[in-house]
């Protein structure tokens, strides 16, 4: 027994001198080789619209997802920033013929999985509900009304949040290392402000919503227990009729690598 723990003590003694070895940080480390990336089997088609849609049947579990995914340029929002994030949100909180406790009444009636984002929508169901929840899914992506009240009510959400950011460590290293790595006239660096936030009119979430969101521009990724065939009826019926549009492109300069 004390021969194992003094030879224990020995490697571990070992491994500290291991790790406390000096370290040439002049040297950049050699990147290691790509991962190899192995896809399952899966099923392609695209609608008349141009949406493109991807299949994956899973049996195993009575369950289908539904991933929309508007595939955009990122956005530079200026003395705006922050309006596409809240696009995204709203698109979820009233319809042309439902408000959001209706549509929140309806998702949870199934047991249903619904969320939007700025580029998109996901839904998720037990297979029996999947009619129920694309024509849910269906009339917030094609039918959304952006309430007002909605959006007011975002907004003094938001920036309470800005505010509580302010002496909040990570995100206050967040913006400035963002800042800097891209610049403050880059998508990816510009931070939102109480300023920007209170600046978004709905007009802006409509305009934005009506340049971007296009089928010809989208994919919808069903994955679950359907089969290919039963998925392009599914595609067809709920975003058949998504109308198609040209879509403008973005294109930015490469920021600069940062000194120090």
């Amino acid at each position: 027994m004390k021969s194992f723990k003094y030879t224990l003590l020995i490697a571990i003694s070992a491994l500290i001198g291991a790790c406390a070895a000096p370290v040439d940080r002049s040297i950049v480390p050699m990147p290691a080789s790509a991962p190899s990336i192995q896809l399952g089997d899966y099923s392609s088609f695209t609608l008349d619209n141009g949406l493109k849609v991807i299949v994956v049947q899973n049996n195993k579990l009575p369950r289908v997802s539904y991933q929309l995914t508007v595939d955009r340029d990122p956005i530079f929002e200026g003395d705006k920033a922050g309006y596409v994030s809240m696009a995204g949100d709203l698109l979820k909180k009233g319809t042309a013929t439902k408000s959001k406790a209706e549509i929140d009444q309806a998702v949870d009636f199934i047991g249903a999985d619904l969320s939007t984002y700025s580029s998109g929508a996901y839904g998720a169901a037990l297979t029996k509900h999947t009619d129920a929840l694309l024509e849910l899914m269906a009339d917030v992506v094609l039918n959304p009304a952006f309430p007002q009240e909605e959006l007011d009510k975002l907004k003094k959400q938001t920036i309470s949040g800005l505010a509580s950011a302010t002496t909040d460590a990570n995100s206050i290293s967040d913006n400035i290392s963002n800042a800097m790595c891209y610049g403050l006239d880059h998508p990816y660096g510009e931070p939102q402000t109480e300023k920007s936030t209170e600046a978004i009119t709905r007009e802006d979430l409509v305009a934005y919503y009506n340049t971007f969101f296009r089928p010809n521009i989208s994919y919808l990724t069903i994955v679950g227990d359907i089969t290919p065939e039963a998925a392009k009826a599914q595609a067809e019926k709920y975003f058949g009729a998504w109308k198609q549009a040209e879509v403008p492109s973005m294109t930015y300069e490469k920021p600069a690598i940062p000194d120090g």
